[in-house]
């Protein structure tokens, strides 16, 4: 179901949804490692553009405001302008010590919204949620902060944002919630590896479609343990990925350097080197990340996202599970901290979290068969 916005923002405080964690989420400003105003495309609406032109400051000060953010051609009033990046990709109002010269000359009020709120996403449509998204290094540096399964909690917030013009009514809100605690239910039953989980996902998904009181526990939660061959699943992924070639910066680079890692290589003798040193030096990698993807599924909707059929969004969620286990095995083959798998992590989320990358990759499953069954399985469990 699409909910429409409204154009204009309004305050809105209210009890939120929240995961535990998002209480002690704080920036982490000039400590961070891989900062989001460094190389995103960052555009904001028409009436904070006029705002920020129109401030009262410093010359200097203003004149590097003027210069920071221009209209974009054929614009909207929701997506007016856009920040221009110095050459090295940075905000001009990024400063040397990590922090924000428009808001430390004018303060919190007068940030873009997207400065203001990111990574908080708030959503008012079916409930009233608000979570941080994995591209944040500090949302994940929060996540594994314990082995503890995600728990959701109340907390009162104060939020600046598009209203939908239609809500969806109340049986709709009673859908919402009740599919999505069953969902956080099957992600987290610890007695069946994640992607045996994931598995079960697809099935409760599927009974849903007939039955909509389907339970969990009425599941068949067999699990049938295919033949994987490392090689033929890496002719499939490398083919799958070689559509993003030149897409997405930043999730091209990371995917260049995991393919290159192959390179005149036995294939199979590579994969099992990899796949050994990432589960010595990231032991809790299978809780790290059940507890990466539940919080992206509670950030997008899942598996309410707008205008997204519910089979392909669980395709998708399929797809970034092996995308994510790929990069990561890889990458970290000459690393060696908890801090190196984040960084490598929130990269990723950048693009799978703010883009239309699980659409693209829904459709793209299909297209190398890997919304069949036995082929899903096969490549989720390698």
């Amino acid at each position: 179901m699409a909910i429409k916005q409204a154009l204009t923002k309004e305050k809105v405080r209210a009890i939120f949804v929240v995961p535990d964690y998002y209480k002690n989420f704080v920036c982490k400003g000039g400590d961070c490692r891989d900062s989001c105003c460094v190389g995103w495309k960052v555009t904001i609406p028409m009436n904070q553009y006029f705002l920020l032109h129109g401030l009262s400051c410093n010359k200097k000060v203003k004149e590097k405001i003027d210069r920071t953010f221009r209209p974009i051609l054929q614009g909207t009033p929701e997506r007016y302008a856009e920040i221009v990046h110095t050459m090295d990709g940075d905000c001009p109002l990024h400063k040397k010590d990590g922090y924000c010269l428009l808001h430390e000359t004018c303060g919190e009020e007068v940030l873009p919204w997207v400065c203001r709120y990111y990574p908080r996403g708030p959503r008012i449509d079916y409930a009233h949620e608000a979570s941080c998204a994995n591209s944040c290094e500090k949302t994940l540096e929060l996540l594994f902060e314990n082995e503890d399964k995600l728990t959701f909690e109340t907390k009162e917030l104060l939020f600046m944002m598009t209203k939908p013009v239609k809500l969806p009514d109340e049986e709709h809100k009673i859908l919402y919630q009740k599919i999505r605690k069953e969902i956080f239910v099957v992600l987290t039953n610890r007695n069946y590896l994640l992607h045996e989980r994931i598995i079960h996902l697809g099935r409760y998904l599927k009974a849903i479609e007939t039955n909509i009181d389907a339970k969990y526990e009425d599941l068949d939660l067999s699990i049938e343990r295919h033949d994987t061959s490392v090689n033929e699943n890496y002719q499939i992924l490398w083919e799958l990925l070689d559509n993003f070639e030149g897409r997405y910066k930043r999730l091209s680079e990371q995917l260049d350097e995991a393919k290159r890692h192959y390179l005149l290589k036995d294939v199979d003798a590579t994969y099992k080197q990899a796949r050994d040193k990432f589960d010595k030096t990231i032991e809790k990698h299978e809780i790290w990340f059940e507890k990466m993807l539940i919080n992206d599924l509670f950030f997008k909707q899942f598996p309410f996202q707008t205008n997204f059929q519910v089979s392909d969004q669980y395709l998708a969620l399929c797809g970034t599970y092996v995308i994510l286990r790929y990069i990561s095995m890889n990458l970290m083959f000459d690393k060696y901290t908890l801090a190196d798998f984040i960084d490598i992590a929130s990269k990723s989320f950048t693009v799978i979290s703010h883009s239309e990358f699980d659409k693209l990759l829904a459709g793209l499953m299909k297209r190398y068969n890997l919304n069949d069954a036995d082929n899903l399985a096969k490549i989720l469990q390698f």
